[in-house]
């Protein structure tokens, strides 16, 4: 541990006497990316072009990164993007919100912190440098990584607690996935505040010019480029070129996050058609802000996963015994290239098919003329409605997601050792025009740092912020009676009174009402219902008349 200390120290006092920022940040996140990953990506491309064989990435890639929880060595996407983003590892379901304290911590935890939001990157760019700011992706809006840029809690599946503080964080640009999150109250507040808000709408996203915009895109995810219709759905270097080209008309330059975020999805099935596809998507996305920045001079671009994912071989069941090494590129990248969907979506159309309607699908999407036994082991997935095997017996069987991806794996020489998450270490990638990169071998907390060092934040200004913005209301209206009402499951509201003055703050917004009068905080208020406990601006006392302004 001693020498684990002096190592960061020596690593923060060398980031200190290098401080050289950037005008633009952009960090590029491909979920649940396990390193093997790039080796599969790169054959597959060699194997349908010759003269293509490698990935944008390749040049920038300087050393690994470990993606530790504060708990745990195998990451979520939550807790991994929230310490790239605030500098604190936190625990599983957490976003960019301090972790509770267990036996277990790999850090030090402070248990009287529990629950408090911690101020992110995206937040600190636009309320101290004024920055624009944007995030990407290919999920619905409130998920992990995304949510981790502009929002906090302790319970990531709780999109009608994140929604609303996405859209009152005020992000300049957000393209991607999830109109059916996106309530009428958000979307007028958007509009109120000068927004323009496209929905489902490719022409209308791509005849925008300037900000603040939101453009979205079917009602949960988009689907994986594998099945992307181009004239109905952009791919995600269309919306990276988008937002880099809006967010840099701002002169104090942006903070972008870019998410690739179904290489995750396709992972957690093993489905490895859809891996490879959706990471070269990623790596095609990467392009646009490595050429970007690169013709501005003062782009910093960095890419690292949040954590990797299935483990993904090139080695699989056909190629566990001898002859391993003497199998060609053909045999390996020929089957998953006659693969024209995803297990997923193939799963939605086998469901209620029966036997020979199974088949032909199998025949038609991946080229397979199914075997009697694969048949019969499909036959047995939990949520195969024509099945002839009682539910009874299936109930606790995979689901025919994963059951494609294993018959198509046993055809293939794709292997992978998890549905899960994995504790590898992630590469890293970095091109900084200042030639102050970042090399080597880092942890999650030491990336949030050179981030801080390149936005030209000082090295407490997450941590200053976070005392600001997130103070405990308990603590602000010490000396006042507070009532907290619950307006709806997502809704709640903080009272507080004195003779003269009646105060609201409604949670997951960016407002105080005063006797009926709103005011803009600059950040948002936080409810967290764990511990009963609004976050709020450390100031917001003053509204009644406790101190003088």
């Amino acid at each position: 541990m001693k020498k684990f200390f002096l190592y960061n120290l020596l690593f923060f006092f060398t980031l200190a006497i290098s401080a050289q920022s950037v005008k633009n940040v952009i960090v590029m996140i491909p979920d649940g990316t396990s390193t093997s990953v790039l080796a599969a990506a790169r054959w597959y491309k060699a194997f349908l072009n010759p003269n293509d064989a490698y990935l944008n990435i390749d040049p920038y890639i300087k050393g690994l990164v470990i993606t530790n929880s504060s708990d745990a060595p195998i990451g979520d996407s939550a807790p991994t993007t929230s310490c790239y983003m605030t500098g604190y590892p936190t625990q599983t379901q957490f976003v960019s919100t301090y972790p509770v304290k267990t036996d277990h911590d790999l850090v030090q935890v402070e248990a009287t912190r529990a629950y408090q939001p911690l101020t992110t990157l995206l937040e600190a760019s636009k309320q101290l440098k004024d920055k624009a700011t944007g995030l990407v992706f290919t999920c619905e809006f409130p998920h992990a990584t995304p949510a981790d840029c502009a929002a906090h809690t302790y319970k990531r599946s709780k999109y009608g607690w994140i929604a609303p503080q996405m859209v009152h964080n005020k992000v300049d640009v957000v393209i991607g996935g999830g109109v059916s999150y996106l309530n009428e109250r958000d979307k007028n507040f958007l509009l109120e505040n000068g927004y323009t808000v496209l929905l489902n709408d490719y022409q209308g996203m791509k005849q925008c010019n300037k900000a603040p915009f939101w453009a979205l895109f079917n009602d949960y995810d988009m689907p994986y480029d594998l099945e992307r219709d181009p004239n109905t759905t952009p791919s995600l270097a269309e919306m990276t070129r988008k937002a880099i080209q809006v967010l840099s008309q701002n002169e104090q330059g942006f903070f972008l996050m870019v998410e690739g975020s179904k290489v995750d999805w396709a992972a957690h099935n093993n489905d490895a058609k859809a891996i490879l596809t959706e990471f070269i998507a990623f790596d095609d996305a990467c392009g646009e802000a490595l050429q970007f920045a690169q013709k501005d001079g003062q782009t910093l671009v960095i890419i690292l996963p949040d954590h990797g994912n299935s483990a993904m071989t090139i080695g699989g069941s056909l190629s566990k015994y001898g002859g391993y090494d003497k199998v060609s590129l053909e045999q390996i990248m020929k089957p998953i290239v006659d693969h024209k969907l995803s297990t997923s979506t193939m799963a939605g159309k086998v469901k209620d098919a029966d036997e020979k309607q199974v088949r032909a699908l199998f025949k038609e999407y991946y080229n397979i003329d199914l075997q009697d036994a694969e048949m019969a082991y499909l036959n047995s997935a939990s949520n195969y409605n024509k099945s002839t095997i009682p539910y009874e017996e299936r109930k606790n069987n995979l689901g025919l997601d994963k059951m494609i991806s294993l018959v198509l794996n046993n055809r293939t020489y794709f292997g992978f050792t998890t549905y899960g998450h994995t504790g590898e270490n992630v590469f890293l990638g970095c091109y900084n025009p200042a030639g102050n990169e970042l090399t080597g071998v880092h942890t999650n907390v030491e990336v949030n740092h050179y981030l801080r060092q390149q936005l030209g934040l000082a090295e407490d200004d997450l941590e200053r912020l976070t005392e600001e913005n997130f103070a405990d209301h308990h603590v602000v209206f010490a000396d006042y009676n507070c009532q907290i009402d619950s307006l709806s499951p997502n809704d709640y509201r903080l009272t507080v009174k004195n003779k003269k003055t009646t105060l609201t703050v409604d949670s997951y917004t960016n407002y105080v009402t005063v006797n009926k009068k709103k005011f803009d905080l600059g950040s948002v208020v936080v409810y967290m219902p764990a511990n009963k406990t609004f976050y709020l601006p450390r100031n917001l006392d003053m509204y009644l008349n406790l101190k003088q302004k």
